[in-house]
């Protein structure tokens, strides 16, 4: 299956932070109390406060495409109950159900275990808050979820700009993302990503960079 760049490097940074902390446990030089194993000061999660998403979200195919929103856009419905990103991820998993592989490694920026929930054609994935896990990204590659202005795997590019319009940047052949700050190479901003192969939508990705400050 095909995987987004994007994917590949947390997965990758997951597996030097687990490298990292068992070095740091026999360093002399450990770091102190209240900060994590990467020697990072752990942070506290600042969640977001939304508005209702059903009374905001009003897109009409009519006229241009609105550009993209925090409230209306970052987020995934999942039997019709919205989930916003950057949320604690407790009710987002039990919609998608309990069929699922987990991967877990030392976050190298906040103080426990990032996580990687792995469904059938569906990736969530978490950074923790305490006792809880706060999704940060959904990946899809299958057409059972759809983004909130009803683009899914399947897809043309066509219906994507239909749907999107024209604040667009491709950040290489085949991942042509839409970011809120609409900044072409702009980390820090919450984006969506979709992976076009022979101008269908073989994949998406709605991400909160939460290793970007």
């Amino acid at each position: 299956m095909i995987k987004t760049i994007r994917y590949g490097v947390i997965l990758v940074c997951m597996m030097l932070c687990t490298a990292l902390v068992l070095a740091c446990a026999t360093n002399d030089n450990a770091p102190a109390a209240g900060e994590n194993g990467a020697g990072v000061q752990a942070q506290s999660v600042e969640l977001v406060d939304y508005i209702d998403y059903e009374e905001s979200t009003d897109f009409d195919p009519n006229t241009e495409p609105a550009a993209l929103s925090f409230e209306n856009d970052m987020g995934i419905s999942v039997g019709g109950e919205w989930f916003p990103i950057w949320q604690d991820a407790s009710g987002l998993l039990r919609a998608l159900g309990d069929d699922y592989k987990l991967s877990t490694a030392p976050s190298c920026v906040f103080e426990g275990e990032d996580k990687v929930f792995e469904f059938d054609g569906i990736l969530v994935l978490t950074n923790p808050d305490g006792d809880r896990d706060i999704w940060f990204s959904i990946y899809l590659e299958n057409d059972l979820l759809s983004t909130s202005r009803g683009i899914k795997v399947g897809n043309s590019l066509e219906e994507v700009f239909d749907a999107y319009g024209d604040r667009f940047y491709w950040e290489s052949d085949s991942i042509l993302t839409y970011s809120i700050s609409g900044i072409e190479g702009d980390a820090a901003s919450p984006c969506i990503q979709f992976t076009i192969v022979d101008d269908l939508v073989v994949a998406i990705d709605i991400y909160y960079p939460t290793n970007v400050t």
